[in-house]
């Protein structure tokens, strides 16, 4: 696996033209379904984006469901969260950058976590899914996206190295780590539903 600071570097020379690139591919339209299908309410709560990119993710849930009383933008990648930061400022109206690793021990707790294409970078899957779940308020949810096996994700595998987990794989991980998995589904078109899948977790 490419090593985080590898990894970083890499986001961080493309992140001027991720968002077209998230957009044309139909992941943000996939984030917006996710939402939707979710029946997230942002109103009052507040949210934290991991591993932010550009902020795509994050403009899904305001665009669906309005903006939070407070959005976290994280992300190791600094351009990446300037992105993401420029991309949203005018629409989320408390907005907190955070140049940070999901290691990095959170401030607070918080009611909805966003988090896609995130834990395939880590070599132990439990201990991301641990890391998430301390980031989330005991009545929390967090909406998680993985990548899933599929012959396009070894064309992605050649540029990030990430891995990719079956979704029954996942449920195990999830009861592992005192999680549990209250939805799940593959996405309805495009590349997003060939490389990923979505699921919505809550604290058991």
């Amino acid at each position: 696996m490419t090593s985080q600071h590898q990894l970083v570097q890499s986001y961080d020379i493309v992140a001027s033209q991720w968002r077209a690139k998230i957009e044309g591919l139909g992941y943000a339209a996939a984030y917006r379904w996710m939402v939707e299908i979710c029946g997230i309410q942002s109103e009052h709560v507040n949210v934290i984006d991991i591993g932010c990119g550009t902020g795509d993710f994050s403009r899904a849930l305001i665009e669906v469901a309005g903006p939070p009383n407070c959005l976290t933008l994280l992300d190791p990648a600094e351009q990446m969260v300037r992105t993401a930061t420029r991309s949203l400022i005018h629409i989320a109206p408390r907005l907190k950058p955070l140049v940070a690793k999901l290691e990095d021990k959170p401030q607070q707790r918080h009611d909805v976590i966003l988090c896609a294409h995130v834990i395939e970078h880590f070599a132990d899957l439990g201990a991301a899914l641990s890391l998430l779940k301390s980031y989330l308020a005991p009545d929390g949810t967090l909406l998680l996206v993985v990548s899933k096996p599929h012959w396009c994700n070894w064309i992605i595998w050649t540029r990030w190295r990430h891995r990719w987990v079956r979704p029954t794989r996942m449920l195990d991980l999830f009861a592992q780590a005192g999680l549990s998995c209250e939805w799940d589904a593959s996405f309805p078109a495009g590349p997003p539903s060939r490389s990923s899948h979505a699921y919505l977790v809550k604290h058991l």
